[in-house]
């Protein structure tokens, strides 16, 4: 089979494809014109209100995979070495790539890619690459473990895509432990291990709201609804799609197990919501209403993460106790069955009862 050679543009992004774990196919996605490729990003892609085109616009990316075994990145390898050192650039960067003819699809549900794929045979940066210092220190620190690794990282960058990209292409943690990281498992992985350490060391501690908020947005056939409470720290995601309900939630402590009713979005929420009450200094109880359309196909995890962010840009309504919320929930949202939701939300129940505890203690 006869192969073909490019000049092509990436954001930066290499995906680590999950096949056969520990074996994986790995390989950055490309555009073939700089000014497709430098709008690649969520934070580009969310300022467009139609979803399909979001979609076509990303079915223009393509990829060139090989496959590796999660350990190889620690050996000498020049097409990972050009990967890792892509992944570091924070511009759009030039490549010039060597790949099969025959493509393939590539599905990822957590990013969101559905595109064409290639066997790649080799590829390198063609221009020099600009690596911002806080990335280079982190990267070259061999002694530092991989979750403080994140946090540096994220609590500097404030990126957490980036952050993402550099723990999946193996440069995030001891030396010798170092290792390629699924992209599906990367992104969650990076929005638990922020949004915990969050909770824990700064927001558990901050005094709570002070009334009750309601915030509500639209997009991409989604209603997104947050109700913040004035409490202890909790969180829970409630999505609902036809007759269908999917819940995870915490109460007080960060939640141990695994969000496998809710999945990705789940973590990725918790970590826009985090930054909201760390950026206010409050606690707060928190439950996210998400009634999803009939007939939405899911782009990944990344519209979560953008939504939640937009829905708490937006002007709350405040009240001044829960049965003033739950009436006005009602009354209001004509649309969904709000009272379905209320009647599943285990915060709530757990707010409910809190105060009736505390209101019989001080009686």
């Amino acid at each position: 089979m006869s192969s073909i050679k490019k000049q092509v543009y990436s954001k930066p992004f290499n995906l680590v494809f999950e096949n056969n774990y520990p074996n994986l196919f790995v390989g950055p996605g490309f555009y073939n014109n700089y000014y497709s490729a430098k709008l690649s990003t969520p934070k580009q892609w969310v300022k467009d209100k139609d979803i399909n085109n979001i979609s076509n616009f990303r079915k223009k990316q393509e990829f060139t995979l090989k496959r590796y075994n999660k350990e190889d990145i620690r050996k000498e390898n020049k097409n990972l070495e050009e990967m890792q050192l892509l992944t570091q650039s924070i511009k759009t960067t030039e490549m010039e790539i060597d790949f099969e003819r025959k493509p393939r699809l590539v599905k990822e549900q957590f990013s969101g890619i559905n595109n064409s794929s290639y066997q790649l045979n080799k590829f390198k940066i063609s221009e020099n690459i600009r690596v911002p210092r806080n990335i280079d220190k982190i990267v070259n620190d061999y002694d530092l473990k991989a979750k403080e690794g994140i946090i540096n990282l994220y609590t500097k960058t404030k990126d957490i895509y980036k952050t993402q990209q550099l723990l999946s292409i193996g440069l995030l943690g001891l030396k010798n432990n170092r290792i390629l990281v699924p992209t599906k498992w990367s992104i969650t992985g990076c929005d638990d291990i922020t949004s915990k350490e969050k909770i824990l060391e700064k927001i558990r501690y901050y005094p709570e709201i002070d009334d009750f908020k309601i915030y509500n947005y639209s997009i991409y056939k989604n209603q997104f609804i947050i109700l913040l409470l004035p409490s202890y720290w909790g969180f829970e995601v409630i999505e609902k799609q036809n007759e269908n309900y999917m819940i995870d939630y915490e109460l007080k402590d960060p939640k141990k197990k695994y969000a496998s009713n809710v999945t990705g979005g789940y973590y990725a929420s918790r970590l826009e919501v985090t930054n909201y009450l760390e950026n206010i200094k409050k606690q707060a109880k928190v439950i996210i209403f998400r009634d999803i359309g009939k007939d939405y196909i899911s782009q990944g995890v990344w519209i979560v993460r953008e939504a939640i962010k937009e829905t708490l840009k937006q002007k709350p309504i405040l009240f001044n106790d829960i049965k003033s919320v739950t009436n006005y929930l009602n009354n209001n949202y004509n649309s969904i069955n709000v009272s379905d939701f209320i009647k599943k939300s285990n915060v709530i129940k757990e707010f409910k009862n809190q105060k009736s505890i505390l209101n019989f203690i001080y009686k």
